[in-house]
């Protein structure tokens, strides 16, 4: 259904078929146009050796209690929305075998064909996580160590097609960011596993989730929603969890299921568009301190700066039971508020913060420079309306020309000021 919805969205067929033909040159995909609940659909089938294989016929799956209906949302060209779950129950294609006719394959044996098919890096990178994900997950369901995981449903050559054909699909489109939205996982009764009943959502889900951090959501559906490979594809895909961000849209695509299911649509979406640049939201967090030693606050303030705080400052303050204080302020963009939180509370007693959103106003600036007895000195020009409100010699440069000279600081900056009037036009 990803592999569908990216293909949809004007992902490169021809690399989908040459990735997945790296891997094994019996595996192909096509697509054909679809519909479900009206809804005009791409299906994305796995062909081995020019045939469909029974997974892409609903009727072959093992687990009667499963079908693969979606309620997944993910983001691509920077950015974009899905709705879905993907396949589960693979079975065919060549492995080790278990004995009971299924193929199966260690998580060390899908490595090694990945790591030595003919793939892009990109394309590998993301393909090799994914299944390191599946194996980290299956290995917590089942108490074993991961390089010990036998992939029984997701090991077979179709699920390999899956999974390398959406990391090569997701390459093509060059995405700059990919969100993916809250997921649904489902529920009800039972589905039927190669290890037997598997309550939904199934444990492997829920660690490949958790481990992802994503948003999930029971669902409308009382079956499986999501799946295994479904959720470590979007764990694997995502850049972020969240809404659908600002963005002007470019392309959609719709990757349909192999199932009909009346409860939902079974599609998943993909968005892709253009990121619409939203203006940092100011903030100023403060914090009130009365236990540092204040011989720690120039260091402070330094760091806050260095950090990327626009402005930094104290205030003196008298607190409860007439205790000396300090009131810390600091003026930041949302872009750098997380890296200035981590500032104060690493280098101040500081144990909470309170964050005030506020809307700045601020003039244009440039710079000039003006020259004080042959030392020259950075001026910095404000202006607001078109018209220059304020002309300020850099102290710095004011302070060291004095140690130069060997002149008063007041001095030099009486010259700097004077030397700056012809710059207020």
């Amino acid at each position: 259904m990803l592999l569908g919805a990216f293909l949809d969205a004007g992902a490169d067929l021809a690399a989908v078929n040459a990735a997945v033909a790296a891997v094994d040159p019996s595996l192909s995909v096509t697509i054909e146009q679809t519909s479900r609940h009206q809804i005009a659909a791409t299906k994305a089938s796995v062909r081995v050796e020019g045939d469909l294989h029974p997974e892409n016929f609903p009727d072959a799956a093992p687990s009667p209690a499963a079908p693969d209906a979606g309620h997944d949302q993910g983001h691509g060209h920077g950015h974009g929305h899905d709705e879905a779950g993907h396949g589960h129950g693979h079975d065919g294609g060549a492995g080790s075998g278990d004995g009971g006719g299924r193929p199966t394959r260690t998580w060390a044996e899908v490595r090694r064909l990945i790591e030595g098919a003919g793939l892009a890096d990109a394309v590998r990178s993301r393909a090799l996580d994914t299944f390191a994900r599946l194996a980290r997950a299956e290995a917590s369901a089942h108490g074993v160590e991961p390089d010990a995981v036998h992939f029984h449903e997701v090991g077979a050559l179709d699920a390999i097609a899956d999974i390398v054909g959406v990391a090569a699909a997701s390459v093509s489109l060059e995405l700059d960011r990919i969100v993916v939205s809250t997921i649904s996982l489902g529920g009800g009764r039972q589905v039927r596993g190669q290890h037997g009943g598997i309550p939904v959502p199934g444990p492997a889900v829920l660690h490949l989730l958790s481990e992802a951090e994503a948003p999930v959501v029971g669902g409308t559906a009382p079956y499986e929603m999501t799946t295994p490979t479904g959720a470590a594809l979007l764990a694997s895909l995502s850049d972020e969890f969240g809404l659908m961000p600002p963005m002007r849209i470019e392309q959609t695509g719709v990757g349909a299921g192999g199932r009909d299911p009346v409860e939902v649509p079974n599609i998943v979406r993909v968005v892709i568009g253009e990121s619409i640049t939203q203006p940092n939201t100011e903030l100023v967090y403060e914090t009130n301190v009365d236990d540092l030693d204040p011989r720690i606050w120039p260091q402070v303030l330094s760091r806050l700066m260095e950090a990327g705080a626009a402005d930094a400052w104290l205030t003196p303050i008298l607190m409860k039971k007439g205790r000396p204080a300090h009131t810390l302020s600091v003026l930041v963009s949302s872009s750098n508020a997380e890296v200035v939180r981590s500032v104060i509370l690493a280098e101040t007693s500081a144990i909470g913060l309170r964050e005030i959103a506020i809307r700045k106003h601020a003039a244009d600036r440039e710079f000039a420079s003006v020259e004080v007895e042959g030392q020259s000195i950075h001026v910095k020009i404000a202006r607001y309306g078109g018209q220059v409100v304020n002309v300020q010699p850099e102290y710095d440069d004011v302070a060291a020309a004095a140690t130069v000279l060997k002149k008063p600081v007041k001095t030099i900056l009486a010259k700097a000021i004077a030397a700056g009037h012809d710059l207020w036009s």
